[in-house]
């Protein structure tokens, strides 16, 4: 799954906020040395966030001047601030989603501003330390007024994945995510869609309004149910038209459950969730030709566009593991 692409310009109003001293990027350290506290692959749709140019009277030193949010579900969303100290301005992302992500970025269309550091780049924003809360402050830009009696603004562009693009899956016996008996309508490496960042799911034929249960205790981090209807054109590829929730595995990858019924979804970011507990509601939203439960195992990959998709097993049956084939029927057993 993707992120939508950010078009934002600069606005006109000067928020009162804390002092941001500009500097490096945050050091992001992996959730393996971590102590835990508690896709889709073709290009998404654009979006925007409506926005004027900025004053040109002057800020205080080291202050916000415009903070615009995006890429918002259930559990954060990604702030994008402009910090102004004299002819200085700073552009600052911050993550509030309590899971890494993986950014990549790119500042455009300059009006009155010159860039004095790169314009665009991939950064990870470490996560924040809870669902909701603010995350540290990562600096994108530097950029200079040209001219300080005139206003300015600048676009900026990004595309984001969630997870830890350093996280490995640690051995596990997954149990199967319903409870029944389902057929697997695409497996790995499936011809319809299951291919570079989906290369590892597995999609079961779940008829809406199944009980979709944790394959593997975790964190829930982030969900959303909020989207209606389903279909195969490119808008159905964006994030705000599929219901989901992902899980944050005690080794730093997440279970990513997609499709599910409106409203359906029966856990809160923060949660901590047990193997076989329920989760959702399968349903037939998003980039989808038919109700069914899509399941894998992944992370972000480095670039902040693609996702790593990872191979695992299920627990069929007692002290028989396999890899999801395709045609193949399961019955849940525990």
């Amino acid at each position: 799954m993707h992120a939508r692409w950010l078009l934002v310009t600069s606005l006109a109003a000067v928020a009162a906020c804390e002092p941001f001293t500009p500097g490096p990027a945050v050091t992001y350290v992996p959730a393996a040395q971590r102590v835990q506290p508690y896709d889709l692959d073709a290009p998404p749709p654009a979006g925007s966030a409506p926005s004027s140019p900025v004053s040109a009277a002057p800020a205080a030193p080291d202050r916000l001047v415009q903070s615009t949010s995006d890429f918002i579900f259930d559990g954060g969303r990604i702030d994008f601030e402009l910090h102004q100290a004299g002819t200085q301005v700073t552009q600052v992302a911050r993550n509030r989603y309590a899971v890494p992500v993986v950014m990549s970025w790119e500042i455009s269309s300059l009006h009155n501003l010159d860039g004095v550091t790169p314009l665009h780049g991939v950064v990870i924003l470490p996560p924040a330390p809870r669902p909701d809360a603010q995350g540290p402050a990562v600096e994108l830009a530097q950029l200079a007024i040209a001219d300080p009696h005139e206003s300015w603004n600048r676009h900026i562009q990004f595309k984001a994945r969630f997870g830890d693009p350093q996280a490995r899956p640690q051995p596990f016996e997954y149990a199967l995510p319903f409870h029944g008996t389902f057929t697997v309508i695409q497996g790995f490496h499936g011809a319809f869609s299951h291919r570079g960042s989906n290369e590892f799911a597995v999609d079961f034929d779940c008829p809406v309004a199944t009980t979709v249960r944790a394959a593997r205790p975790g964190i829930v981090v982030v969900t959303y149910d909020g989207a209606q209807g389903s279909g195969t054109t490119p808008e159905y590829l964006d994030y705000s038209r599929v219901n989901f929730v992902l899980v944050l595995h005690d080794d730093g990858t997440l279970g990513e459950y997609m499709h599910l019924s409106p409203s359906g979804v029966e856990v809160q970011p923060g949660q901590r969730v047990e193997r076989g507990q329920a989760l959702a509601l399968s349903g037939n939203t998003g980039f989808s030709t038919t109700p069914h439960l899509h399941f894998q195992v992944m992370t972000a990959a480095d670039d902040g566009i693609a996702a790593r998709s990872f191979p695992f097993q299920f627990e069929v049956s007692q002290n028989r593991d396999e890899e999801p084939v395709q045609g193949r029927s399961y019955a849940s057993w525990e």
